[in-house]
C-alpha cells in the first residue's frame, strides 16, 4: 500500500509539470496563508527588480520535499525502507509482475538440457565491473542538469523523471531481480553514503532470526510464510546484509 501511494503521488507530481491549473494559487501575493505567497519586496538584479509571477509548485514539491524525504530515509531508516518503498524499483518490477521478463537458454554442462532461466548481468561483462561509474554518472549528469535544464523548464524535468522511470521497467524486463537498483539506480552511491554499512534505525541482517531482510524480494506461500524470491544474486548483495559489503 505504501509502494502504491508513494508511486501514484509521484507520478500526478510528473502530471502536474504537464498541466497545473491548481497550485499557483499558493504562491499569488494575495493568498490568504500560504508561506509560498511571493512578497511585495524588490528582488534587483543588476539594478532592476525582477518580475515575479504566480508559479505551479510541481518543481518546488520534488525538489524541495521529496528529494530531501529520500535522503532522511536513507539515513535514519537505512537501505532496508529504501528498497522497499522506493517508486522506481516498484515500478521496475512490473514486467516480473505480468510475467513477461525476458528469458536467456541455459545449458546443462552434464546432460546438456538447455533451459529457459530469467537473464541477469554477467559479473565479468562491462557492466558488472563498471556499475558503479555508471551510477554516479547518471547521478552527476541528473544534478547538473537540474542546475542547467531542469529547473528551468518543468516540460525538460517532466521528459527526464518519464525517461528514468521507462528505463528502470525497461531493465526491470531485460534482467532478473532488483537489476535496477544494483547496476543502474543513480541513488545508489547517495545510498552507500549514507546508509552503509547501516542507517540509524537498520537492522543487523546477520544477527537476525529471519533469514529475509525487509528489502529482500519475498513471495507468500500456501501456508502464509514468506520465503525469498531473489534471482541473479551477487555477493556482496546489499539487499541481503548491507553489514557485509
Amino acid at each position: 500500500m505504501v509502494r502504491w501511494l508513494l508511486t501514484t503521488g509521484w507520478l500526478l507530481i510528473i502530471g502536474s509539470l504537464f498541466f497545473d491549473p491548481f497550485t499557483a494559487r499558493f504562491t499569488a501575493p494575495d493568498h490568504p496563508w500560504s508561506p509560498l505567497r511571493l512578497g511585495d519586496s524588490c528582488i534587483a538584479v543588476q539594478g532592476r527588480c525582477l518580475v515575479e509571477s504566480p508559479y505551479p509548485l510541481g518543481t518546488t514539491l520534488f525538489w524541495g520535499a521529496l528529494a530531501p524525504a529520500a535522503i532522511f530515509v536513507l539515513l535514519v531508516f537505512g537501505h532496508e525502507l529504501w528498497r522497499r518503498i522506493c517508486p522506481l524499483s516498484f515500478l521496475s518490477q512490473i514486467p516480473r509482475a505480468l510475467g513477461i521478463q525476458r528469458q536467456e537458454g541455459r545449458r546443462n554442462p552434464k546432460t546438456g538440457e538447455v533451459r529457459l532461466q530469467l537473464a541477469k548481468v554477467p559479473a565479468e561483462s562491462w557492466l558488472g565491473r563498471h556499475y558503479s561509474a555508471l551510477q554516479f554518472g547518471w547521478l552527476f549528469v541528473g544534478l547538473c542538469g537540474r542546475i542547467l535544464l531542469f529547473n528551468a523548464d518543468r516540460l525538460v524535468l517532466a521528459g527526464w523523471l518519464l525517461f528514468t522511470i521507462a528505463a528502470a521497467i525497461a531493465v526491470g524486463w531485460l534482467y532478473g531481480g532488483k537489476a535496477w537498483c544494483q547496476y543502474f539506480c543513480p541513488m545508489a552511491p547517495v545510498q552507500a553514503i549514507y546508509s552503509t554499512p547501516a542507517g540509524l534505525l537498520g537492522s543487523r541482517a546477520h544477527l537476525s532470526a529471519g533469514p529475509i531482510t525487509q528489502s529482500m524480494c519475498r513471495v507468500t506461500t500456501a501456508s502464509g510464510e514468506e520465503q525469498s524470491a531473489c534471482v541473479a544474486c551477487q555477493q556482496p548483495c546489499i539487499d541481503i546484509d548491507a553489514e557485509r559489503l
